[in-house]
């Protein structure tokens, strides 16, 4: 008999400099004016911009929500006295008015976080608002090229784009943004760019493309309201330098491609990426050329000759897996239990790489595999 299907976490975390906050739209303040929606005549307010996260990496994150009716309020202290206590909830407006008296009382909202100002003796003055709220404060206190951490879920849903295609889409929704006093400084040698995500899924199957040096993982990710979809992610066992293979990802790949099954929950971490690549390429030959040599004249230059190409990458690049639960799900009767482990008990069996605390991103090193050598 199936059972109720549970929703599967996520997180992610970027660190980087603010984009596109001045652009046109960035923050929108509106009436939903669409007789066939649910939320026809409110207001709602939405905010979108990018976090740059190296010189070529860039990650739109964005909020969204309606004016609350009510405000959730959370206190510690009233926990402590009483273990039955689930919070308070109190009229927006009153919130609104008295929110200063709440927060002196020991209350604090915790749907968002936001630290974007600092005191006079320098420590950060962080606090918890609506989402609705913290959109115009974080609108209002951050400007293109301040370095922040963003944190917050990644939402994935489709749409029909003008061929008629069905596209997906991942949304990076804001839960909370520190403002640095310290800039993000792309130049210095000892910076380590942070693109992390984690996520917990239904492994559903994995193809190998040899050729690529890449696994090509669909996990299944089911949503608070029990729909679920279907999306892709990617194991890289090539070394960054595009020579050789990394040993570690091999095994991880190899794992993907034969020990999981469909229907195990897994939790794996990396990083996301949203980048453009940039190439130097001969500029195609052109049939004019010969028309316009009659004119005379020297060639142009072999620098002018060539041309540069962009290549996008954006992809969920998975490093690790931290927690394995076999044989949860099957096609018609999913049940699973929850997972949260924060060790990675999984590497010496699995391979990929470990989680660290302070470098999650550890790519390895150049262990002179060849392509002859892959397991698969």
């Amino acid at each position: 008999m199936a059972t109720d299907l549970k929703q599967t976490k996520n997180s992610f975390k970027v660190i980087g400099k603010v984009t596109r906050i001045d652009k046109d739209g960035a923050y929108k303040e509106e009436v939903m004016n669409k007789p066939s929606s649910k939320r026809h005549g409110e207001t709602y307010r939405s905010l979108r911009f990018g976090v740059q996260t190296s010189d070529t990496n860039t990650i739109t994150v964005q909020m969204f929500d309606y004016e609350p009716t009510e405000v959730f309020l959370w206190n510690s202290e009233k926990r402590k006295k009483d273990q039955s206590y689930k919070g308070d909830r109190v009229p927006f407006a009153q919130w609104e008015a008295n929110q200063d008296s709440y927060r002196e009382q020991g209350y604090a909202v915790l749907q968002t976080r936001v630290g974007l100002t600092y005191g006079e003796d320098g420590k950060l003055q962080s606090q918890g608002l609506p989402s609705f709220v913290a959109q115009q404060e974080i609108y209002n206190h951050l400007d293109n090229g301040d370095s922040v951490v963003v944190e917050g879920e990644i939402r994935y849903s489709t749409y029909e784009n003008r061929e008629g295609k069905e596209v997906e889409q991942k949304s990076y929704n804001i839960k909370k943004v520190i403002k640095l006093k310290k800039d993000v400084d792309f130049e210095d040698e000892k910076f380590e760019e942070v693109t992390y995500f984690e996520q917990e899924l239904v492994f559903v199957g994995a193809d190998i493309d040899k050729k690529e040096g890449k696994a090509y993982v669909t996990g299944r990710v089911i949503n608070y309201d029990k729909t679920f979809h279907d999306t892709q992610l990617v194991v890289n066992f090539k070394n960054e330098s595009g020579e050789g293979f990394d040993a570690g990802m091999v095994k991880l790949a190899e794992a993907f491609a034969k020990r999981f099954k469909f229907g195990d929950v897994i939790n794996v971490f990396g990083d996301t990426l949203n980048r453009v690549i940039l190439s130097e390429e001969e500029a195609p030959e052109d049939d004019s050329a010969d028309l316009f040599a009659e004119f005379g004249g020297k060639k142009k230059p072999k620098h002018a000759e060539s041309f540069v190409s962009r290549t996008y990458v954006q992809e969920l690049t998975i490093h690790g897996v931290d927690a394995w639960d076999k044989g949860v799900y099957g096609e018609d009767d999913f049940v699973k239990e929850e997972l949260i482990e924060k060790d990675n008990p999984f590497a010496d069996e699995l391979g990929g790489k470990s989680k660290k605390k302070n470098n999650p991103f550890d790519i390895g090193e150049d262990n002179g595999i060849g392509e002859d050598d892959l397991p698969f």
